[in-house]
């Protein structure tokens, strides 16, 4: 769901041009890294291992590099604009 949204959020930030086109590339970048952990849903439920369902590659990696897309568009959003 995660994946969806950012490449939902990229694509917007990308054709619309209402925000810095990096924050649309990071969306990307993010949403693949995502879509790179949907086969650890495969690979058992050792919460030691980095790479599986349960494991802290999928539940803290993933969702910290989204927190962290979140907080800069946050801070894109409230910056002034560029005085011409």
């Amino acid at each position: 769901m995660s994946g969806l949204f950012l490449l939902a959020a990229g694509f917007s930030i990308v054709r619309t041009r209402l925000m810095p086109v990096w924050t649309g590339r990071f969306a990307y970048a993010i949403a693949l890294l995502n879509l790179a952990f949907v086969p650890s849903l495969y690979f058992g439920r050792d919460a030691a291992q980095f790479y599986s369902a349960v494991g802290w590659g999928t539940t803290a990696f993933a969702p910290g590099v989204i927190v962290w897309w979140i907080l800069a568009v946050s801070v894109t959003m409230l910056r002034s604009p560029r005085q011409a």
